[in-house]
């Protein structure tokens, strides 16, 4: 009956999975990984949390010596929005086997359209110009929206043939121009209605809409204990179906964790510090990739230690040996799969509880101030546990990380010794 409803489980959320829109949405935001992790690197220059250093340098090469790294945090991090608008765009017309070059940018022309181009200032005057808050994590779920909405329409206008179609002599690339000119039109003009009718009924724009109705409420939904517990308890619940549960859960939640470390990093560059009930989010992409994932999905490195050093079968010494590399660097597909993990009943309830204990330990670190909320650092996920750890957290995220290791090493020892015992006494068995 299990085996039956996991089939089912796992028919459903692989076709969500699937879709092209949760597609383009995982490849699109995984395109704004080297504005996030260069970008990172200037920002915490940028942002030294110690003001004898900060006086220091200042000394040297005068008091305005943070403005160029403030510079690159407003290409890279300032700009995830639009960047994400063009890759989401872009992505779900190649899926969909359109060209997409102009789908990228009809959903950048889209957003645009959509943002308030104006301000009247207190003394009447009205100025041009654009708010680049939009363009950074506030505006990223909005983008999200119009790059999947502006693609879809424009692969349906390419899909039914309703363009207009040059001759053969036309060079390709001047082709492909004139075919997605209707699609453009059609796409403005809808683009154009959107923001009148948000203009006359809210007195804002679409973008405005979506970040205060949708963003704000599931950035406040994800940023929460529950949040945090729920993303941990997916992510092994569906791998121990056999689905990736990493990567159907970052499809969901990694436009919403990426959008409060941007909040994070733009607190820190507007104040200089992070506290937690004065704007600062807890749980971010950095909570995910460097502390719920740790040596893998299911946090295993409590199987690897245990396969190293306690087993006693043939099997799960070799296991352990193959695994121990990977695991350093998050990779855990030899112990889920070779274990193995899914499916398998005795190893439920750790590859379960240890991910949720991770995530309380880390919200409460934070909540009650030994590790401070984490800033502009985004690491891809791979980097090695502790040295992630240090990087995101100083020596606290260290510490923390390697609390977990040991809480998983102590969850998952005695369901371990249960495998390694039968898979032994078969062993002994083949050879008697």
């Amino acid at each position: 009956m299990m085996k039956e409803f996991g089939n089912k489980l796992i028919g459903y959320v692989m076709r969500f999975v699937n879709t092209k829109g949760v597609t383009a949405l995982k490849d699109g935001m995984l395109s704004i990984l080297p504005l996030t992790v260069a970008g990172s690197i200037f920002l915490v220059i940028g942002s030294i949390p110690s003001e004898a250093i900060n006086t220091a340098i200042a000394g040297v090469f005068g008091e305005g010596w943070t403005e160029p790294f403030m510079q690159v945090h407003a290409g890279t991090f300032a700009i995830m929005g639009l960047v994400a608008c063009f890759s989401i765009g872009y992505s779900y017309a190649k899926l969909d086997d359109c060209e997409p070059l102009p789908a990228g940018v009809l959903s950048v022309a889209a957003f645009f359209i959509t943002l308030r181009s104006n301000f009247v200032l207190e003394s009447g005057e009205t100025v041009d110009a654009l708010a680049r808050v939009w363009f950074g994590g506030q505006g990223i779920v909005a983008a999200i929206v119009i790059g999947i909405s502006v693609a879809a329409l424009y692969c349906f206008f390419i899909k039914k043939n309703l363009v207009i179609k040059m001759p053969d002599s036309v060079p390709q690339g001047v082709a492909n121009q004139f075919t997605a000119l209707i699609p453009a039109i059609v796409i403005f003009l809808l683009s154009m209605i959107v923001y009148i009718v948000f203009k006359v009924t809210t007195g804002g724009t679409f973008i405005e809409w979506i970040y205060s109705a949708l963003q704000v409420p599931l950035q406040g939904l994800s940023d929460s204990l529950p949040g945090a517990i729920g993303i941990a308890l997916f992510i092994s619940l569906l791998w121990w179906f056999g689905v990736h549960g990493q990567s159907v859960v970052n499809g969901v939640v990694t436009s919403l964790l990426t959008a409060n470390a941007l909040a994070n990093s733009e607190l820190l560059r507007s104040s200089g510090e992070l506290v937690v009930g004065q704007g600062a989010h807890i749980v971010t992409q950095q909570f995910l990739d460097s502390f719920l994932i740790l040596s893998g999905s299911g946090i295993t490195f409590g199987i690897v230690v245990a396969m190293l050093f306690t087993a006693k079968s043939q099997q799960y010494k070799s296991l352990g040996k193959v695994s121990i590399f990977p695991a350093l660097f998050n990779i855990n597909e030899p112990v889920v799969f070779g274990f193995p993990i899914v499916m398998n009943p005795i190893m439920f309830i750790p590859f379960i509880v240890v991910p949720v204990l991770a995530a309380l330990i880390v919200y409460g670190a934070i909540a009650i101030g030994f590790l401070q909320p984490f800033s502009g650092v985004l690491l891809p996920w791979s980097t090695p546990m502790v040295i992630s750890g240090l990087l995101v957290g100083g020596w606290q995220g260290a510490v923390v990380q390697i609390v977990i290791l040991a809480v998983s090493v102590a969850v998952y020892y005695p369901f371990f010794k249960k495998q390694d015992s039968m898979a032994y006494q078969k062993e002994q068995a083949v050879i008697e």
